[in-house]
């Protein structure tokens, strides 16, 4: 499916987050919460795990990922008590995505080797359950399965999705020069125009580029200045993350 001509008006309002990050009932293992600036939704995104921080920097940097909404909706669970009575609650799951090519995707996000409780077969069940009535898919989702060097480039790329001032001026440049040279440093690449300017204001440019998937790198091998590029797109590799069955189950 293509996602790329809705205008999401509706699903803005549908989606909104159904729950507050906060810790109040993580005293026993506090989670670390956070913030970021979504530069996909334009707007203010939260996390409440290192988990959930990780695997949406992922979905900001695919450039398949055309949306997505974190505790989108709420989901309810209800079973029997011990005296035959009816209980429930609400589940949150962790977020949808509307990626191109696939159906809405809804995630749980968790950690690798965490104990698996009956609550978590339960929501899994009935997650599964929504998303089959609606057409979507379901999945349990753990970033923190990704190599070290994959996760340390997911989050230094993170940070140069949003284009620098006067990048527009430089970038058809460099794209011409790294397309001549075909493969080349990300330092060398950026000393290329040092009788013009210094190199240090292109590497945050050459970075935009890689994070955008315009230039291309090994993701699993962590990424400095004297990294190799090309031109070859790079936004497949992060999709395929998406297919690590590690990484998703």
């Amino acid at each position: 499916m293509k996602w790329n001509d809705k205008d999401w008006v509706s699903e803005d309002q549908e989606f909104l987050p159904k729950r507050r990050v906060d810790n109040k009932i993580s005293w026993q293992m506090p989670h670390i919460i956070g913030s970021f600036y979504s530069n996909k939704m334009n707007r203010v995104v939260e996390y409440h795990s290192l988990n959930e921080c990780l695997f949406f920097f992922l979905l900001e940097l695919d450039s398949s990922t055309v949306r997505y909404y974190v505790q989108p909706i709420n989901i309810g669970i209800q079973f029997f008590d011990d005296q035959g009575n009816t209980k429930g609650w609400s589940h949150v799951p962790d977020v949808l995505v509307f990626k191109n090519g696939f159906v809405p995707l809804l995630y749980q996000i968790k950690e690798k080797g965490g104990p698996t409780t009956t609550t978590f077969e339960k929501c899994n069940f009935h997650c599964e359950n929504y998303t089959n009535a609606r057409g979507w898919h379901y999945s349990v989702v753990y970033p923190k399965v990704l190599p070290k060097a994959v996760q340390a480039n997911i989050k230094f790329l993170e940070g140069f999705i949003q284009k620098r001032r006067n990048a527009d001026k430089w970038i058809p440049e460099i794209i011409a020069r790294l397309s001549q040279l075909r493969t080349e440093s990300i330092i060398n690449l950026a000393s290329d125009f040092s009788h013009r300017i210094d190199p240090l204001h292109i590497l945050p440019i050459i970075y935009h580029l890689i994070a955008t998937g315009v230039f291309s790198f090994n993701l699993n091998e962590r990424i400095t200045e004297y990294t190799e590029i090309s031109c070859f797109p790079f936004h497949t590799q992060f999709s395929m993350l998406f297919h690590d069955e590690e990484v998703m189950k």
